[in-house]
């Protein structure tokens, strides 16, 4: 006998109303899917079938609807919006290519302008801005941390510099692609 939350299709719908509800404090999110839980437990029969589940997945609303819903109902909560993409490849090009500038100082007033730009978005939630500013911030410590090795096996020569602030990359080039895919994510899909 099958539960009716263990349904991959009602997995994925609680997957997706969380994620459009990122910007509900964590307590509140969890209370969302809960609710959301309660009810379609309660409305599903075991073993249900693909049609019976998405109608009744239907019946409810789109993840998009249910969480613009839920963020309207908080005050001083404002839902996550769509920004150009020039904006937000502007901002992630920056955050990414700080890293091998920050031997020269660029790279601190690149990587501290990318953090205000994130945090400034309507684009990601605070916990995406949290991580998108960590990761930017990354190479002040990843470069010393990266260049030791170099520098106890040959001295500190330029291609070890180089190749500390090419290790640096890896964490904002990451931290972008996850937070580009989350902008993308509330773009409206071409028809």
């Amino acid at each position: 006998m099958s539960e009716p939350l263990t349904h991959p299709l009602v997995r994925a719908y609680l997957a997706s109303v969380e994620r459009e509800a990122a910007v509900l404090s964590d307590e509140r999110r969890r209370e969302l899917v809960a609710d959301l839980r309660e009810h379609i437990e309660s409305v599903l029969p075991q073993d249900a079938d693909d049609a019976t589940v998405q109608q009744a997945l239907d019946r409810l609303g789109t993840p998009r609807e249910i969480a613009a819903a839920a963020i309207a109902e908080e005050p001083g909560v404002d839902p996550l919006r769509p920004e150009s993409r020039a904006r937000t490849t502007l901002t992630l090009v920056m955050m990414v290519l700080a890293a091998p500038f920050w031997v020269l100082g660029i790279g601190l007033v690149l990587a501290v302008v990318a953090v205000v730009r994130i945090w400034r978005s309507t684009a990601w939630s605070r916990r995406d801005k949290r991580l998108g500013a960590v990761c930017a911030l990354s190479p002040l410590l990843v470069i010393p941390a990266a260049a030791a090795p170099f520098a106890f096996t040959s001295g500190l020569t330029s291609a070890g510099v180089f190749g500390a602030h090419l290790i640096a990359m890896v964490i904002p080039l990451a931290a972008a692609v996850h937070l580009g895919r989350g902008a993308a994510r509330l773009r409206p899909h071409a028809a």
